[in-house]
């Protein structure tokens, strides 16, 4: 090793016509490959580019050393113009050689300067931060000067360097040549970082403990030529990659269902390389984000999704939504409903059938009863109750469904700890023991599900009778009454958003449910006439006339809605920013209704109550009731009742 470095030079075309006549060793290779990146880059000026390389490769060639056959990689700093051009062309002809260990040694043309910032030219690399030769002076190239300034400005001061243990100015715990070793080691492209070695220095004690190799994430400046490196860098881990080797063929059938994809062991440090038709499904999924207006940084982990599942499986075949869904939940930092929304517009969705939360918590309820024969029963009482039986019925509510079975899980259990083993071995008596201790409303939640229970395994013929048909209930039927005036003045004050103020507009003066609100759709509004469609199952749809002010909430609503979402193919009439984004179109979630009254203060339920009973104080009349909020006559008897007690003994009375 040389123990003094190269002096500086540089070669100009001057050098270079004093050496045109000399016959050196391979230069005619390189002049090869210079017409060869001539004619690769169309280079215009081809005769003077091509006359001036060879000048300057002539001067490359013959500033090796005699040993040596092959041009060092350091020696290119020395031309004055096209080192890098130059560099290639010896490196496609073989004769460049590879670079040697970087070693870290202060830059040429700086000297060193004394700790008062005196430059001394007889102390040249003599820097204690980055060298430290046989000399007791304290110091400091210009560089390691200008950052131990900066330090200093920004509050740092001397410590010991968690990697060498010097004592130096440092930065994030580690002084400037630990910063530049580690940086150089995390974007190593051209493999010269030192690993398992360290540049030494003289005349101080050797570094005890030294962390050799240890990366720092955020060592490495995100400008400069270490951000350049680190593209070099991922642009080179791309090439390498190769394509997963598990992809989905369009020409191999399917001998067997495959069971659901782990992808808890997925390794997504080194993802496979893109196939080109599932690159341009990912480049397709960017361009379609930006389309409707999203912001790709926040969405991200969509992308990252969409990128590993086609890397693993390729884009040739549907994918199925099960496995995006278990790729999506398996990582924190990934997200798979956008994608799925995607890969269903463009046909490479192998769709899941859809399953109802509330039915499957039923189901999960129903398996985990104890014993086998009242758990069979529960699942044939929920296919009865979904329409599923020996019987052709209406379907329940999901909801319904959920809450029948949640009802009569304990009392099941409790007939099985008394050793009961079959439903047909359940009597009246039992029955009655179950609601004997219960009062209001926990009764009656029993006791509808009871009877619902025995009617559906009488029906499916699992029992000979129903001990549940005879008995009934005795229970105090509340009487609707009015919300005091204070809590409804200014309601629609308390809001900012359109969306909310229209929810409650509707609720407040139209007396909807909330139920209502959740599956209204854009087509059952027509402002231009002015009326609101609801539909209901099973029965005849019911049309509301708007007033003005409620036209105004809704029209305000539409051009937020429209200005926000431009592009939503949600068809219901009340979105979030999830379901206006989600092209499957779902409804609002009841939370959403339940949220927005909590903040007003006022149940919706008890204020769709007190609208209907001051319309039934302004009229006695049911049949205005039926017509205007789509009542049944019960419900409108009963809420006339109450307005007008004294009319209990008039025709209307039940």
């Amino acid at each position: 090793m040389g123990l003094f470095p190269t002096p500086a030079r540089q070669f100009a075309r001057t050098h270079a016509a004093r050496i045109s006549d000399r016959n050196i060793s391979g230069f005619d290779a390189v002049s090869e490959q210079l017409q060869q990146m001539a004619d690769e880059r169309q280079v215009r000026a081809r005769t003077m580019w091509i006359w001036r390389l060879e000048g300057f490769a002539r001067l490359a060639l013959a500033a090796r050393d005699p040993d040596q056959h092959l041009v060092a990689t350091e020696a290119l700093k020395d031309l004055l113009y096209n080192g890098p051009i130059l560099g290639q062309a010896l490196d496609r002809a073989g004769l460049l050689a590879p670079p040697p260990p970087r070693r870290v040694v202060p830059p040429r043309g700086t000297g060193p300067t004394r700790q008062g910032g005196q430059r001394d030219p007889e102390l040249r690399g003599q820097c204690t931060h980055r060298l430290a030769w046989a000399n007791d002076r304290r110091v400091l190239c210009v560089p390691c000067a200008s950052w131990c300034s900066e330090m200093r400005k920004r509050g740092g001061h001397e410590a010991e360097c968690d990697r060498c243990h010097r004592t130096l100015m440092l930065s994030a715990g580690i002084c400037r040549l630990c910063r530049i070793i580690v940086a150089e080691t995390e974007v190593d492209t051209a493999q010269i970082a030192m690993k398992n070695g360290e540049q030494l220095w003289f005349a101080r004690p050797h570094a005890a403990g030294l962390a050799v190799g240890r990366l720092l994430p955020g060592t490495a400046a995100l400008q400069g030529r270490f951000a350049l490196k680190r593209r070099l860098a991922r642009a080179r881990a791309e090439t390498a990659r190769r394509p997963s080797e598990y992809l989905l063929d369009p020409a191999q059938l399917e001998l067997f269902p495959t069971p659901p994809r782990d992808w808890t062991r997925l390794d997504t440090s080194s993802p496979p390389a893109l196939t080109p038709t599932a690159a341009n499904l990912v480049a397709d999924f960017t361009a379609y984000m930006r389309g409707r207006g999203w912001n790709t940084d926040s969405f991200s982990g969509s992308v990252r999704t969409l990128r590993i599942a086609t890397g693993h499986l390729g884009a040739d075949l549907p994918i199925r939504e099960s496995d995006i869904r278990a790729l999506a939940s398996t990582f924190a930092n990934l997200q798979g409903a956008r994608v799925i929304n995607y890969l269903r517009l463009r046909g490479l969705l192998n769709a899941q059938p859809p399953s109802d939360p509330c039915i499957a918590r039923a189901r999960h309820h129903a398996t985990a009863i104890t014993h086998p024969a009242f758990a069979a029963a529960v699942h044939t009482f929920i296919d009865v109750l979904l329409g599923q039986g020996g019987t052709t019925s209406r379907a329940c509510s999901p909801k319904t469904v959920e809450n029948y079975v949640a009802a009569i899980l304990d009392i099941l259990e409790a007939w099985t700890a008394d050793g009961l083993t079959d439903p047909r071995e359940i009597t009246k008596k039992h029955v009655e023991d179950a609601l004997a201790p219960l009062r209001g409303d926990e009764a009656r939640r029993l006791h509808t599900a009871l009877r619902s229970f025995f009617r559906a395994l009488k029906r499916e013929r699992l029992t000979f009778r129903d001990p549940a048909r005879s008995i009934s209930l005795t229970s105090n039927r509340t009487v609707p009454t009015a919300l005091p005036s204070d809590r409804i003045a200014g309601l629609l004050d308390r809001l900012d958003a359109p969306r909310d103020r229209l929810m409650v507009a509707l609720v407040a003066v139209y007396a909807l449910l909330p139920g209502q609100l959740v599956h209204l759709r854009r087509t059952d509004l027509d402002r231009s006439k002015g009326r609101l469609r609801l539909r209901r199952a099973g029965r005849m749809d019911h049309v509301i006339y708007l007033d003005a002010f409620t036209l105004r909430l809704a029209t305000a609503w539409e051009v937020q809605r429209y200005w926000r979402w431009p592009d939503s193919s949600n068809p219901h009439l009340f979105v979030t920013r999830n379901t206006a984004v989600d092209d499957s179109g779902p409804p609002i979630s009841a939370g959403v209704v339940q949220q927005l009254f909590q903040r007003v203060g006022l149940p919706a339920g008890r204020l769709r109550v007190d609208r209907i009973v001051d319309e039934a104080r302004h009229t006695a009349d049911p049949v205005r009731l039926m017509d205007l909020f789509g009542l049944s006559n019960l419900s409108a008897t009963r809420y006339v009742l109450s307005a007008h007690p004294d009319k209990n003994d008039g025709p209307i009375a039940p």
